[in-house]
């Protein structure tokens, strides 16, 4: 089932030429449904979506 699901992901993936695939396990990771889900997440070089393992910009000065 699994890999399944991620086989999926990544056929809809593949029309991006950049995109994350996120899977959330626990509440600490703010998963809410208890279930597998993968989330695609279409990407672009100058966007504003910051994720917790990358540089945060605050917009405060430093």
């Amino acid at each position: 089932m699994t890999a399944t699901v991620m086989h999926r992901a990544a056929e809809l993936m593949a029309p991006y030429p950049t995109a994350s695939s996120i899977t959330s396990k626990g509440a600490a990771a703010t998963r809410t449904v208890f279930h597998l889900h993968v989330h695609v997440v279409p990407r672009a070089t100058h966007e504003r979506l910051p994720l917790p393992w990358t540089p945060q910009d605050t917009g405060g000065t430093r």
